[in-house]
């Protein structure tokens, strides 16, 4: 049984502050995330096209979502602060970041949702990126917690310098449908690891423009082994 976190008094403010920007600067369509369960831990999982990505799904979210962001913008003036009392767990990338997978595990055991990257940096081009297995790794220590895709677009238009900041670019997220992993009994090979992470990948390469699903373009959604759809 999930242990019910509370939610940070910071998030409340910052919550508020963040939707505010988000109204501010940008023209935003969200889709689907009427099929996101309304209890329970969850990842949301979205392609990287730009820095504001996990702070805008976490934002525009109904749900609690804790996103995980690059430690390289904790020392961003303002910015840095300003994310650090609104709650998001800063990750190193390249290594493993033990102290961020606990907080990850933390925050599902908690009953909340987090918001990651799979592709474990930001796309250059806009092209959805071979993932590693660290997504279903990260949900192996939460079997219970359902998954959703994210579809990202539009956000690379969004560029804070004056007088491009007034522009309001379109920018839209697209949730896919929510499952859960079909976990094996005993212990899980990385192979495993891999074919699972690479399925979900697929299920959030549908929901983006064929143009962006890079790496998983050639790949069925309909075609799957360790998915089970949420209804």
């Amino acid at each position: 049984m999930n242990r019910r976190r509370g939610i940070p008094i910071g998030r409340r403010f910052w919550g508020v502050v963040l939707m505010f920007l988000i109204r501010l600067l940008l023209r935003l369509e969200v889709r689907g995330e009427a099929q996101m369960p309304k209890d329970g831990a969850g990842i949301v999982y979205y392609n990287h096209i730009h820095w504001i990505d996990p702070s805008l799904i976490s934002g525009s979210m109904r749900r609690y979502a804790v996103p995980l962001a690059k430690v390289e913008i904790s020392r961003w003036p303002l910015v840095g602060w300003m994310l650090w009392a609104y709650h998001v767990i800063y990750i190193t990338r390249g290594v493993v970041d033990r102290a961020a997978l606990k907080a990850t595990w933390d925050e599902l055991a908690g009953g909340h949702v987090t918001v990651i990257s799979p592709e474990g940096t930001r796309s250059e081009d806009g092209q959805l990126q071979q993932a590693k297995e660290g997504l279903a790794y990260i949900a192996r220590r939460a079997p219970a917690a359902w998954l959703m895709p994210c579809a990202v677009t539009g956000t690379p238009a969004l560029q804070l310098a004056f007088p491009a900041i007034f522009r309001r670019p379109r920018v839209a997220l697209t949730y896919g449908r929510p499952f859960k992993f079909r976990w094996p009994e005993g212990n899980i090979s990385r192979e495993a690891l891999r074919e699972m992470t690479d399925e979900a990948m697929v299920q959030l390469a549908a929901v983006l423009p064929p143009e962006m699903r890079g790496a998983y373009t050639d790949a069925d959604p309909n075609v799957h082994r360790w998915l089970e759809f949420v209804e």
